[in-house]
């Protein structure tokens, strides 16, 4: 649960930074045209994917060793 917690800080931390760094007091910026950069994409797409896959085998298996008996 602690982990989860410091996952959902982080996003928020970064969510919150983004929002007020790129608000728009007068309201007539145009934001600029971004492609993208693929590596970037899928890197921060399918770490914390494998991580959270692995802290669920992680869970899964402590669960079954203490759920089933002798």
């Amino acid at each position: 649960m602690a982990i989860t917690a410091l996952f959902a800080l982080i996003v928020v931390v970064f969510v919150v930074y983004s929002a007020i760094k790129s608000r728009d007091d007068a309201g007539n910026k145009v934001g600029a045209s971004s492609t993208g950069w693929m590596p970037l994409e899928l890197g921060w797409s399918l770490i914390p994917f494998f991580i959270a896959m692995g802290i669920f085998v992680w869970a899964s298996l402590v669960f079954f060793h203490i759920v089933r008996g002798p």
